[in-house]
C-alpha cells in the first residue's frame, strides 16, 4: 500500500512539474487593447500625448491621411499582433508599425516604418519591407519568429495583399 501511494505521489508531481514545461510565453488576453487606445487617442488629438519612446512618423500626423488596424497571427502561436496601417485607395495596404507581445517587456513595437520606407503582408503571413534611397528600392522579406521576438530575412518572394483594416 505505501509502494501504491508513494507511486501515485510521485506521479502527481511529476505531471504538476511538467505543467510548467510549457517555453511559450503567456501572452495576456487582448494585450493590444493597451496600444490601439494609444493611437486611437494619438489620431483624435492630434499627437498631443506622443510618447517620447514611441516615435510617430510624420504620415501619422497628417490629418490627410486615414489609418485603420489589423489583428493578425503572422506567427501561429493563437495570438494576433498588431498591424496599423494607411487606409487609402492602393491595391495593397501599406502598413507602419507592427506590434507583437515581447516575451521579456510586453507589448513592443518590433517593426516601424513611414518617412521612405513602408511594410506590406503577404501571402503565408510573409512581410514585405521596401526601403527607397533616391530611384533605387532596396526589398527584404521577413518572417515573425516568437521565439526570439525577431523577423528573419527569407528567401521566398509574395505578392502583397489589400486588407481590410478597421479604422482609427
Amino acid at each position: 500500500m505505501k509502494k501504491i501511494i508513494v507511486c501515485i505521489f510521485l506521479f502527481a508531481a511529476m505531471a504538476l512539474a511538467l505543467t510548467g514545461c510549457d517555453n511559450k510565453p503567456k501572452i495576456p488576453e487582448e494585450w493590444y487593447k493597451e496600444t490601439l487606445k494609444y493611437y486611437s487617442e494619438g489620431f483624435a488629438d492630434g499627437w498631443k500625448a506622443e510618447k517620447d519612446t514611441l516615435f510617430v512618423a510624420d504620415e501619422m500626423k497628417d490629418t490627410n491621411n486615414r489609418f485603420g488596424y489589423l489583428l493578425k497571427d503572422l506567427d501561429g502561436d493563437g495570438a494576433d499582433e498588431v498591424l496599423i496601417g494607411f487606409m487609402d485607395d492602393e491595391n495593397e495596404t501599406r502598413f507602419i508599425d507592427v506590434f507583437v507581445w515581447h516575451s521579456d517587456i510586453g507589448a513592443f513595437r518590433i517593426l516601424h516604418a513611414g518617412d521612405g520606407y513602408y511594410i506590406y503582408l503577404c501571402e503565408n503571413n510573409i512581410l514585405r519591407v521596401d526601403k527607397w534611397y533616391g530611384s533605387k528600392t532596396l526589398t527584404d522579406y521577413m518572417k515573425y519568429q516568437p521565439g526570439n521576438n525577431s523577423f528573419l530575412k527569407v528567401n521566398e518572394t509574395a505578392a502583397p495583399l489589400k486588407c481590410g483594416l478597421t479604422a482609427f
